[in-house]
């Protein structure tokens, strides 16, 4: 992992998270699924298990795109979606999945359905 990787969620920080669930269900950020799965975590490693789910989902979003663009390969995108699935979640990552998508672009990829266009594992769709 990079040196400067966040460590563990603290109980503050699981508290801000919680009070916000609703307003990110509704703003499209969280799926009601995770919001579910964020309340009923039974202790920090759940809760950090829901928050590293919700991150991958949300890069696969954004790596989709940029696969789309040209910007990025598939195999690079795996690289970074694999680096998050074990935990990582450094300032790198989040500035390189910063980078990739020119302003004015988000990488909320929806199906005709309205629903991600990635899997719950952040993984685009066969």
């Amino acid at each position: 992992m990079d040196e400067d990787a966040e460590g563990p969620i603290n109980a503050k920080q699981r508290e801000r998270i919680g009070a916000g669930l609703d307003r990110m269900v509704a703003s499209g950020r969280l799926t009601k699924e995770e919001a579910d799965r964020l309340r009923g975590a039974d202790g920090a490693g759940q809760f950090e298990t829901a928050i590293r789910g919700i991150r991958v989902r949300h890069a696969g979003a954004k790596l989709a795109a940029a696969i789309e663009d040209g910007v990025l390969s598939q195999d690079d995108a795996d690289a970074i979606l694999d680096r998050l699935r074990s935990g990582e979640h450094s300032t790198a990552i989040r500035t390189h999945l910063g980078s990739l998508l020119p302003k004015g672009r988000s990488g909320s990829r929806r199906s005709d359905s309205g629903q991600p266009a990635v899997d719950r594992d952040g993984d685009t769709p066969a």
